[in-house]
């Protein structure tokens, strides 16, 4: 009986995998293309996810995920940012923000849970209703290629409001997911 548990288990394990794979363009991604799409968390707030490959060592991604001083280069829109405190946890931020319609402040707490895997960031303080999103960074088919799949989800206290700052943020995801590769691929 325990055997057969265990390989009930294992193939439901399965599918869930091939679900997931079946879920991106795989050659559309291979080819360079970034999906950004717009999503709603089980909360229901809004977010903007963008999914790309690069060329990169898992070390290298990280690294420059956590690289603030050169943020403003890949996320268009950052003002001014300041780093309040930083260890081997995570970080405290602190954002100025040029959105579409409005400039935005607060500060977010960027944890390092899952190093070279996963950094995940929530709202502190600051003008937004919610602001949370993550980074992933995820094996491929393809040999020598990460995939990252970006989800950034933000609540403004005004729904017309976020729908805005939404579409615009989707634009910018693109173009930061463009940006973010070739600085990985090929450096500053």
């Amino acid at each position: 009986m325990h055997i057969l548990v265990m390989l009930i288990t294992l193939m439901s394990f399965s599918a869930g995998l091939d679900a997931q794979e079946d879920a991106y363009d795989w050659e559309a991604l291979n080819r360079g293309e970034v999906t950004v799409e717009s999503v709603t968390n089980d909360s229901g707030i809004p977010c903007v996810r963008a999914v790309f490959l690069v060329t990169a060592s898992r070390e290298r991604v990280w690294e420059t995920l956590l690289d603030y001083e050169n943020f403003p280069v890949f996320f268009e829109g950052i003002d001014r940012m300041k780093v309040l405190d930083e260890d081997n946890q995570g970080a405290h931020v602190e954002f100025w923000i040029d959105a579409v319609l409005k400039k935005l402040h607060y500060v977010l707490y960027r944890d390092y849970a899952d190093p070279g895997r996963r950094l995940n960031w929530k709202r502190v303080s600051g003008d937004l209703k919610d602001i949370q999103g993550s980074w992933s960074i995820m094996e491929t088919p393809f040999p020598g290629k990460l995939m990252l799949v970006y989800d950034s989800y933000v609540e403004i206290n005004f729904p017309i409001v976020t729908r805005i700052v939404r579409f615009g943020a989707m634009g910018k995801a693109e173009k930061m997911a463009h940006k973010l590769r070739q600085w990985l691929e090929t450096g500053p």
